[in-house]
């Protein structure tokens, strides 16, 4: 049985522990990093998808997209993106040309390229799905030149899209997909909804990601040349220092490496910095070189934090995107979009068994009169006025503007308890807007109120509480006309 010698020894340890060292920095470096990156481009994703279904205009969308579901139905033929070569794909698209004329078609086009330019999205378009095909159609796409998609074509729904067919209401969560044509890309839908709160169809926001990826795996590669490259320097001296002498600093090195792979990632390490070893000989160089490669990974995790860093601020101006979306321009208070994601919410509660709460409905008096006799900005000023007063009434509870002159009110913890001290308060100061005779007419708010409470026994879901509230609130409505009058 042949011996290995101790320099043997000594030089395939070397070895194995600068290789296992390497690829567990640049494979736990790359992880991290590659984890990071794919939930920040989902989340930037998710968030800038929900930001453009709101700006887009639901009514030109839903008549464009009528337009084109229209002709996707009637077609014969029926060719997704795939089959572009079939000699009847030509033909295919041509049946939907003409749309892309249609001025719906183009007001669409141009909010979405308006959307595309300011986010610095790489494609944002618009998509009908079709259940029953499992297809996704493109009908109106915001690339230019030979990048637009027409009208028309279609691709069959990933798997992670399938979900959308039964919650069309919660979009297209993100995903991360990696394909030939289109590289590696976050994707994420957010329903459009038209003037009548109906789903139109979904606004699509893909992000690219290939040119981060090509950098990162540039950098790791650079990386891997270095650590290659002092590994073999490493293998060099350690054949040259064999002798007893250099032993136990052997063992010291290679006790240092063994522990410097088990330290926790992400932040930089100085073990090797902290070693004493002043021998003057090769075995001093080769703790500088473990010296140097420390300095490159400590280089590199700091580059990975600045990079985090970056990608956090982004995620914020995309949060605070997101909640201008969810909030009325003229009150500020929460808007239509809020409250229909807070009914989302009540739902999956009540399906938990978990749920208490009410819905108080608000209608605005006379607002019509007020705008044909004293104009609009009169109106505008009534609407305020009567949403100050709800926000002050009901402290404890969110406030929405879900029409013109409608207001509602989720009923949570002390409201819920004190609804009709409440109620009696908002119709006193209501009564008292409409008795102080040094106020302008418009500034005499009058409002109509009802409410409905949670009942486990004949409510199913929160919109049954919902019309019960407005039923209440419409009768009181009846009421105070007749007095006004």
């Amino acid at each position: 049985m042949i011996k290995l010698s101790l320099g043997r020894k000594i030089v395939l340890v070397i070895i194995l522990i600068a290789v296992v060292l390497s690829g567990t920095c640049i494979f736990v470096s790359g992880m991290a990093n590659r984890k990071t990156m794919d939930k920040e481009y989902m989340i930037t994703a998710d968030s800038m998808a929900w930001t453009s279904a709101v700006m887009l205009d639901g009514d030109s969308v839903q008549e464009i997209t009528e337009k084109v579901m229209e002709i996707y139905r009637n077609s014969d033929i029926k060719l997704d993106n795939t089959q572009y070569e079939d000699p009847r794909f030509e033909s295919y698209v041509e049946q939907y040309s003409h749309l892309m004329e249609d001025e719906d078609y183009i007001a669409v086009q141009e909010q979405l390229r308006k959307i595309q330019d300011v986010s610095e999205v790489d494609c944002i378009y618009t998509v009908c799905i079709v259940p029953e095909d499992k297809t996704a159609v493109y009908i109106v796409d915001g690339a230019y030149g030979d990048e637009l998609v027409p009208a028309g074509c279609f691709d069959f729904l990933e798997e992670e899209s399938i979900q959308y067919i039964n919650t069309p209401e919660k979009g297209l969560p993100a995903f991360i997909s990696h394909t030939e044509e289109y590289g590696y890309m976050a994707t994420a839908g957010a329903p459009i909804y038209n003037s009548s709160g109906e789903i139109v169809c979904l606004s699509m926001v893909d992000l690219s990601m290939s040119e981060v990826l090509a950098k990162e795996n540039r950098f790791l590669l650079a990386l891997a040349g270095v650590l290659l490259i002092l590994t073999f320097i490493i293998c060099m001296i350690a054949i040259v220092c064999v002798n007893q002498s250099i032993v136990k600093p052997i063992n010291m090195l290679s006790e240092t490496a063994k522990q410097y792979g088990q330290k926790q990632s992400g932040i930089p390490h100085h073990e090797f910095s902290s070693l004493n070893i002043h021998t003057g000989d090769e075995l001093e160089i080769l703790l500088k070189s473990m010296m140097q490669m420390e300095n490159d990974i400590d280089s590199y995790i700091e580059s990975l934090t600045k990079t985090k860093q970056q990608l956090s601020s982004a995620r914020q101006q995309a949060d605070d995107m997101h909640e201008l979306a969810h909030m009325d321009s003229l009150t500020g208070i929460r808007n239509r979009l809020a409250y229909d994601k807070e009914i989302i919410r009540l739902d999956e509660e009540i399906q938990k068994g978990l749920c208490s709460f009410g819905i108080a409905m608000i209608d605005l008096n006379f607002l019509k009169r007020i705008n044909d006799t004293y104009g609009h900005e009169c109106g505008n000023s009534a609407i305020i006025a009567l949403s100050q007063l709800i926000c002050e009434v009901f402290i404890h509870s969110p406030v929405f503007r879900i029409g013109g002159d409608e207001f509602a009110v989720i009923l949570k913890n002390h409201d819920y308890n004190k609804i009709k001290c409440l109620e009696q308060r908002f119709n006193q100061c209501i009564a008292t807007f409409g008795a102080d005779t040094s106020l302008q007419p418009w500034e005499k708010i009058s409002a109509a109120f009802g409410y409905a409470l949670f009942d486990a026994e004949t409510d199913s879901c929160a919109d049954d509480v919902f019309k019960r509230a407005d039923q209440k609130m419409y009768e009181r409505k009846k009421e105070m006309k007749a007095i006004r009058k």
